[in-house]
C-alpha cells in the first residue's frame, strides 16, 4: 500500500499514467521502461528532469499509484517542501520499500549529509531489487556534487528529460483524459476554447478544469461550450 510515513502526504486523484500525455516518442519509450521496471525486482533508478509544470510530480505520484494497484508499498516525499520537517535521516530504511519517489531532489545537491543519505538509498535499493524514482529541474551532469559516494551511485541512474506539450491537439487530449478521470466528458470544442482563451500551459488549464468540474456538479449540467462560457464569463 501507499506509505505516508508519519507525514500526511497524499496522492492527487488525477495522478496516474493514463492521464499523462507526451508528444515525444523517446519519452513514451522511457516511461514504458519505467512501468516495466515497476513490475519487476529490477533495482532500477530513474531521474525525471525538466522545467516546472512538465509533469514530473504527476509521474512520481502516478508511479506510486501504479505499484499500489499491484499491492506493493511506496513512499512519495516532496523534498523541497519547506512545510515538511524533512532531514537526511528520513531516507534511512526506505530501501525496504519497493518504490521510493523523491520529488525535487536536486534541491539538496551540495549538502553532504543529503548526498550520503541519497547515495546509501540508491545503493541499498538496487541490492534489494527495488526502484527509486527521482525528479528535479537540473540535468545530472550539471549537479555540483560534493561527495564521491553520490557521484558513484548516480552512475546507475537513468536520466529522462521531460518536456511540456506544445501541440494544441495533444493538450486537448490531455485535458480530456483528466476530465474522464474526474468523471465527466470534455468535448473537443470546449478544450480548444480553453486553450484559445487561456494558454497551452497544462497546469493552468487543469486549474480551470477543476473549476468547471465543480460547476458541473453544482448545476448538474453537461460541459457544453455555452455552459463553459457562462461559467467563465467569456464572450
Amino acid at each position: 500500500m501507499f506509505v505516508q510515513m508519519p507525514l500526511k502526504i497524499g496522492l492527487r486523484d488525477d495522478a496516474c499514467f493514463e492521464t499523462f500525455v507526451t508528444e515525444k516518442e523517446s519519452l513514451a519509450v522511457a516511461l514504458n521502461a519505467l512501468q516495466n521496471a515497476l513490475l519487476k525486482d529490477s533495482g532500477s533508478a530513474f531521474y525525471l528532469f525538466g522545467s516546472g509544470g512538465v509533469g514530473k510530480t504527476h509521474l512520481l505520484q502516478a508511479a506510486c499509484r501504479f505499484v499500489t494497484e499491484q499491492n506493493q508499498a511506496s513512499v512519495f516525499l516532496p523534498i523541497s517542501d519547506n512545510n515538511l520537517p524533512l532531514i537526511p535521516d528520513v531516507l534511512i530504511g526506505l530501501e525496504q520499500m519497493p518504490l521510493v519517489c523523491l520529488d525535487d531532489i536536486d534541491d539538496k545537491v551540495g549538502d553532504e549529509k543529503w548526498e550520503l543519505a541519497l547515495a546509501n538509498l540508491l545503493t541499498k535499493s538496487s541490492v534489494q531489487g527495488h526502484t527509486v524514482l527521482l525528479s528535479g529541474e537540473t540535468p545530472i551532469n550539471d549537479w555540483r556534487i560534493a561527495t564521491q559516494e553520490l557521484a558513484k551511485a548516480l552512475m546507475n541512474v537513468l536520466p529522462i528529460e521531460m518536456q511540456g506539450l506544445e501541440d494544441k491537439a495533444e493538450v486537448v487530449v490531455a485535458l480530456q483524459r483528466h476530465s474522464a478521470k474526474m468523471g465527466f466528458d470534455l468535448p473537443s470544442e470546449v478544450g480548444n476554447f480553453l486553450i484559445k482563451k487561456f494558454s497551452t500551459d497544462l497546469q493552468e488549464l487543469l486549474a480551470v478544469l477543476k473549476l468547471l468540474e465543480q460547476a458541473t456538479l453544482v448545476e448538474k449540467r453537461r460541459l457544453t461550450l455555452p455552459f463553459v462560457k457562462q461559467v467563465l464569463k467569456q464572450d
